[in-house]
């Protein structure tokens, strides 16, 4: 299946395929970058100790916060590896001339 755009330039299964593992890869790697790389597994909350000043005691509370692991990293980059896979299977379109 080949899908035409204006101009000469056409895309491909195959192409589209490989440009949406790359896409899943890199929005993966982003989430979990600018996330906080977490090198431990993925955290929905977060405890958070506050100290007040005036008192000096110590408070405890939980903060609901998406804290992305390597596990998000590593399912997000496998499936992009099985997203690329799939496009591998297909077969090269004819070149358009």
């Amino acid at each position: 299946m080949q899908f035409t755009l204006p101009g000469r330039f056409f895309l491909t299964m195959r192409t589209a395929t490989r440009l949406t593992a790359l896409f899943i890869s890199l929005v993966t790697v982003a989430l979990w970058f600018f996330g906080g790389p977490n090198l431990g597994t993925t955290r929905i909350n977060e405890v958070v100790r506050a100290v007040d000043t005036a008192a000096g005691s110590e408070t405890v509370s939980h903060e609901t916060r998406f804290l992305p692991g390597i596990d998000f990293l590593a399912i997000g980059l496998i499936l992009a590896a099985i997203v690329w896979a799939s496009g591998r299977l297909m077969r090269p379109s004819p070149s358009a001339s």
